[in-house]
This record gives C-alpha cells, structure tokens and sequence, in this order.
C-alpha cells in the first residue's frame, strides 16, 4: 500500500471511530505506521495501524470493555484498502452523494468542519452551494477531501472556490472564543459536549449559504455523531428543504468544497497564532502539541494559553507530567 493511500487510510478509520466519541481521537507516528487513541468516558481504547511488507494489520490494546468491543465492531469489514476503494476514489467519479434522492434537482449545499481534533488553532465551518456544472468543474480541478491535499493545493483551490461557487461562507471560531463556548456548553443542565457546539457551526454556516440562495432546497453534511439537531434545525427553518448527514460525506464535492475553505481557514489563523507565539505552533492532537503549549506557557504564562490551545482537550492535563 502506497504512503499516501496508507494516510487515506488512517483518515478514514479515524474519521469512523470519531463517530463513536465526542473527544477528539488522537493520532500519532509509530515504527511503521499509527497509532490512533479513542476515548469515551473512563475508557481509553488504542488502534495501532501498520502497513508492512505483509500489508496493513491493526493491533487493538487497552483495557477490554463494551467500548472496545464497538470501536471493534464499528471498523468490521475495514481492514484491508479493498473495503475502502470506493472512500479513496472520491464516490467513484460522481459529483454528489445526493445523486438519486428523491426529488433532487441539481442544487445542493454542502458543510464541513476544520480543527476540531487540533489542539492548538481555531474550530472553522464552512459550507458551500453548488449546481451539477459547477461541480463538475471542481472534479476536473481535482477538488476532493481536504486531508488528502497539501495546504498550499488547498489555498489555489480555495481561492477558485470563492469566485465560482454560487454562495459560501466560513466561520471560525477562534481559541479564545471556542473556549468561552465550550464552557458555557458545559455549565448547561443540559451538559452540552463539542458535538453539540459543531452542530451549531455546520446549521449557522448552512443558513448563510441558504439565506443567499432560497431556491436551494438540498443540503449535505459530513456526519460527525449519529445524533445532533441539524437537520431537524434546518429543515424547521427552511420549508421543503431536505438534509442529509453520512460519514465520508467529503466525496460530494459541495462537502470538499467546504473542506477546503474551512481548512484555508484554520490554516490562516495558524499562521497568525504561530507569528504571535513566535515559533510554528504544531497542528494535530499529539505529544508535539503537549510540548510546544509547555513551551508557550513557560514563555507567556499559563493564563495565555486560551489565546493558542482548545483547553478542554486532554493535552492541558498533561503538562506538567
């Protein structure tokens, strides 16, 4: 299995077991290949993914229980790059996900979100409004999931996708902010999550694009948990309009569309971060981050890591190990 289908690969797993946890799933390098973390509560499950000679193999490890058994369950059938060729070939040369429902004419929108397993950088959503012409357009451009690009690839296509997409919007959330929210989340009887606070950027970025275009009545989220208010949200809001959720939702190209702004987003206010930090601040969930916020807390202070980090993640206990 080639490098680059192998991080296809990974991105996939991680994104299903995302599915099954509102804390972000960790990821890091290991000798031939990577480890993914899954936590759930008290339980912490480790996935070592490793593409050798005799091909892929996973290694599970953690204390058993019912949570490991459905991570387990969750990826049956996902073990060998066969059982995903349909994932890696961006919907095997369609342009919509939507192609077939009932009553779809052509004009959809699509949502997706930036940064919510980086510790360090904001939480950006994006979404964007396409018809069947355009879309086609973004295929030839080779338009696709924003993980599968580099972030310069990223930056020229977000531009193009800014002139020629019929509406779009981001929003960001930058840490300082994402932090006060997620608080206030939690201070709710109601005990909110991350899940709850993504759901509301996916419906805010949707309605802007739907305010701008209201003969759309179709719209497409990639799905992030199995239960939030979106579509039930939208679809009050928006008479006759119809949502979809469904996991990999970036093989729709309104879906990538999104991806892409949303990460030229995240990575715009990296840079920002990192030139007020005064070192590249690492992006990703994983021990690098732990040390660089060791590293800015010791130059600014522990108080201006809201300005930099996502606190709630589990790399803020870890650093004073």
């Amino acid at each position: 299995m080639t490098p680059y289908d192998f991080d296809q690969y990974v991105t996939l797993v991680r994104e299903k077991l995302q599915l099954l946890t509102e804390e972000p799933v960790e990821q890091k390098e290991i000798n031939y290949g990577r480890q993914l973390k899954v936590r759930k509560g008290p339980d912490t499950v480790n996935l070592a993914l490793y593409n050798g000679k005799k091909g892929l193999k996973q290694v599970w490890s953690g204390k058993v229980s019912s949570f490991r058994d459905c991570c387990q369950k969750a990826l049956d059938g996902e073990t060998e790059p066969s059982a995903l060729a349909g994932d890696l070939s961006a919907g095997g040369g369609k342009v919509t996900l939507l192609d077939g429902k009932p009553g779809f004419d052509g004009l959809w929108c699509g949502s997706d979100e930036s940064g919510k397993g980086d510790y360090f950088g904001p939480l950006a959503v994006a979404a964007v409004c396409l018809d069947l012409e355009t879309a086609r357009q973004y295929q030839s451009w080779g338009i696709c999931d924003s993980k599968a690009l580099t972030d310069g690839k990223i930056h020229q296509l977000a531009e193009k996708i800014r002139q020629t997409a019929k509406a779009h919007t981001v929003l960001v959330l930058k840490p300082q902010f994402y932090n006060q929210r997620y608080i206030q989340l939690k201070s709710q009887k109601q005990n909110l999550n991350l899940n709850h606070l993504l759901a509301s950027g996916h419906i805010h970025a949707l309605g802007r694009v739907l305010q701008q275009v209201p003969e759309c009545h179709f719209a497409l989220v990639d799905q992030f948990t199995r239960h939030n208010a979106i579509s039930s949200t939208l679809e009050a809001a928006y008479p006759g309009l119809k949502v979809y959720q469904q996991p990999k939702g970036e093989a729709d190209m309104a879906v990538a569309a999104a991806s892409i702004l949303a990460r030229d987003a995240f990575v715009e206010v990296m840079g920002e971060l990192s030139q007020k930090a005064g070192f590249e601040l690492p992006k990703g969930g994983g021990s690098q981050a732990t040390a660089a916020a060791r590293k800015l807390a010791k130059a600014q202070g522990e108080e201006a890591l809201s300005q930099y980090v996502k606190l709630h993640f589990a790399n803020t206990g870890k650093l004073r190990l």
